[in-house]
């Protein structure tokens, strides 16, 4: 149980932190002059790519060690602890796809040498998070749902 509480807190918290870049943190930055909004884009671009890949694998990690047999889980709660794995595991995936090529762009833009299309990549960017974030929030409420069932 201890490692399903684990895998539960941990996917929790970065559901928060994917929401609050989703809801809060792009939002507030969009509205910002371009001298502010791509700086500070680009930092946490970097930051964020430096952490999230980190959090987002071991995560999925964790989600995939409940799969394990001495973990003891029952059929139904094995059951959803796989559909939630398999939720992570496509998210990873189609990170690597999706937004974490544009991140790698963004990174090293500054306000003079942004592309003519930034805010065009930008809105793609925030299109893939907000679908991986919702896919996430799914992970983390079936992953929730299998702890009950145990």
């Amino acid at each position: 149980m201890g490692l399903q509480i684990l895998a539960i807190v941990i996917l929790g918290l970065m559901c928060g932190s994917e929401l609050n870049v989703a809801a809060f943190g792009h939002p507030i930055l969009n509205r910002q002059t371009i001298e502010v909004h791509v700086p500070v884009r680009a930092a946490l671009a970097r930051w964020l790519g430096r952490v999230m890949p980190f959090w987002m694998a071991g995560s999925t990690l964790l989600n995939l060690l409940l799969l394990l047999p001495f973990e003891g889980l029952s059929a139904q709660a094995w059951h959803l602890a796989a559909l939630s794995a398999a939720i992570q595991v496509f998210a990873v995936v189609f990170s690597l796809v999706g937004p974490v090529p544009i991140n790698n762009r963004i990174t090293k833009w500054t306000a003079s040498t942004v592309p003519e299309d930034w805010k065009a990549q930008e809105r793609r960017w925030d299109q893939y998070h907000w679908f991986r974030t919702c896919g996430l929030i799914v992970a983390f409420a079936i992953l929730t749902v299998s702890a009950m069932v145990r």
